[in-house]
């Protein structure tokens, strides 16, 4: 997951859909923004709580990897 921190939200989502719906499970409709962020905002602009931050990074890295 670390080498896509620094990479546009967008290209990833483009790479591997299946993190939007995981996201939209935390409110977070990266898939659907028209914004320009890092995935590594995610945590940053989303304020989650420590345990969804942990839960979401969990799932997203199953994916990623």
């Amino acid at each position: 997951m670390n080498k896509y921190l620094n990479t546009h939200i967008k290209e990833v989502l483009k790479e591997f859909p299946s993190l939007a719906p995981i996201l939209k499970e935390y409110d977070i409709n990266c898939a659907t923004c028209s914004g320009n962020c890092l995935f590594k905002n995610i945590f940053e602009e989303h304020n989650l709580s420590m345990k969804d931050e942990m839960e979401l990074k969990r799932k997203m890295s199953r994916v990623l990897s």
